[in-house]
C-alpha cells in the first residue's frame, strides 16, 4: 500500500510535468528498476550502517531492490562525486556525511563537484560531538579545561583521526572561541588510533562522537565534559552543552544526507522525500539510531538541508584556511 501511494503521488505529478526531456518521466513509473545507493566510506562504518538499514526500508517502501555501493576514498569525494556526476533519473543516490558535504571539498584545491548545487540533498540525522579528557587531567568541567589551557600554554595535548577530520578542526574551533588557547594537535591515522592515545594518556584530550567513546565513558576511562551541541545528549543527559558550559559557539556535529543528483525530476524528488519520511518515522530504526548515539532528522526538507549545508561550508571556510589543512 504505502508503494502504491508512492507510485500514484509521482506519477500524478509527473503527469503535470514541463515537455521536454524532463517529462518524459510521465510516461514510465517510477521506479521500475533497482535503485544504487552510493555510501562513499568503507563497510562497517557508521555512515555505512546508517545507509544500509535506510536503503533497506527503502527497497520495501519503494517495491525496487535498493543496492549498496561502498565507494571509499578521498574523504568520501569519490563516491559523492560519482552521484554528483550520474544520471538525475532517481536509480542512483548518494548517503553521505559532513565530510562529503563540507569538510572534505573544502580541503580540496579543485573539489570536484560543488556540495550543495550539485544535489539534491534531505537530512536525516545528526552526530554531535563531545569534548573528552583523560581522567588523569586535573579539569572535572569545559571551565577548568579551559583555565588549565591557559595557565599553561602548549603544555597539553589533543588527539584527532588526521588533519581535517572533524575532530581536528573541532579541536580548532574549541581552541580559538574559548580565547585562542593554545593546545599541541597530535594527528593519527583514524579515530580508533586517537581514541586509544587519549584513553592511555599518550594526549590529555579529544572531541569524539558517543559512538565510538561512549563505552570507555560509562566504565570510568574517559571524562566527558560537554556535549558540542545545542541540547544535551539523550545517551548521557548529565554532560552539559558547551552553551552552558559558556562556549554556545563551540558547536560540532557530523550530519547524514541522503542525496539525489541535482536536476533530478520534481516528481522523483518527491517520491523520495515522502519515503525518507516515512523511513524516518519508524519507531524501530529511530531506537537503533539512538543507540548509536544518531539524533534522527524526519523533515526531509531540501530547502533547509541546502541552507544548513551552505552555513556549515562558510562557517568551517576560514577555520580550515586558518590551520592550513588539505587532504592527506
Amino acid at each position: 500500500m504505502n508503494r502504491r501511494r508512492l507510485l500514484i503521488g509521482a506519477a500524478a505529478l509527473a503527469g503535470s510535468a514541463s515537455p521536454g526531456p524532463k517529462g518524459a518521466f510521465a510516461q514510465d513509473t517510477y521506479p521500475s528498476k533497482p535503485i544504487r545507493l552510493v555510501v562513499p566510506f568503507p563497510p562497517g562504518g557508521p555512515t555505512d550502517v546508517f545507509g544500509r538499514r535506510y536503503g533497506e526500508r527503502l527497497s520495501a517502501l519503494l517495491g525496487q531492490p535498493v543496492v549498496i555501493e561502498n565507494k571509499a576514498g578521498a574523504g568520501g569525494t569519490i563516491g559523492a562525486d560519482l552521484v554528483a556526476k550520474a544520471k538525475p533519473d532517481g536509480y542512483t543516490m548518494l548517503f553521505g556525511s559532513s565530510s562529503t558535504q563540507v569538510t572534505s571539498p573544502l580541503l580540496m584545491p579543485t573539489p570536484p563537484y560543488h556540495p550543495v548545487k550539485d544535489f539534491v540533498l534531505f537530512i536525516v540525522g545528526r552526530v554531535p560531538m563531545v569534548i573528552a579528557v583523560n581522567p588523569a587531567l586535573p579539569a572535572k568541567t569545559l571551565p577548568e579545561l579551559v583555565a588549565l589551557l591557559k595557565a599553561h600554554p602548549d603544555k597539553y595535548r589533543y588527539s584527532s583521526s588526521g588533519m581535517g577530520s572533524i575532530n581536528h578542526l573541532g579541536g580548532e574551533l574549541f581552541k580559538m572561541k574559548a580565547g585562542n588557547l593554545s593546545a599541541l594537535h597530535v594527528p593519527y591515522k583514524g579515530n580508533s588510533p586517537a581514541l586509544q592515545a587519549c584513553l592511555s594518556g599518550e594526549v590529555d584530550f579529544m572531541l569524539d562522537t558517543f559512538g565510538t567513546s561512549f563505552s570507555h565513558y560509562k566504565s570510568g576511562k574517559l571524562r566527558y565534559l560537554a556535549v558540542c551541541d545545542e541540547k544535551r545528549s539523550a545517551l548521557a543527559p548529565e554532560v552539559p552543552t558547551t552553551g552552558e558550559s559558556g562556549l554556545p559557539d563551540v558547536q560540532v556535529l557530523t550530519v547524514n544526507p541522503v542525496a539525489l543528483p541535482a536536476g533530478t525530476p520534481q516528481p522523483i524528488v518527491t517520491a523520495i522525500a515522502e519515503a525518507t519520511r516515512k523511513i524516518m518515522a519508524e519507531e524501530k530504526l529511530l531506537a537503533d539510531l539512538r543507540s548509536m548515539s544518531i539524533d534522527p532528522v524526519g523533515d526531509a526538507d531540501p530547502a533547509k538541508s541546502a541552507a544548513y549545508f551552505t552555513s556549515e561550508i562558510e562557517r568551517w571556510g576560514p577555520i580550515i584556511k586558518a590551520t592550513g589543512a588539505k587532504m592527506e
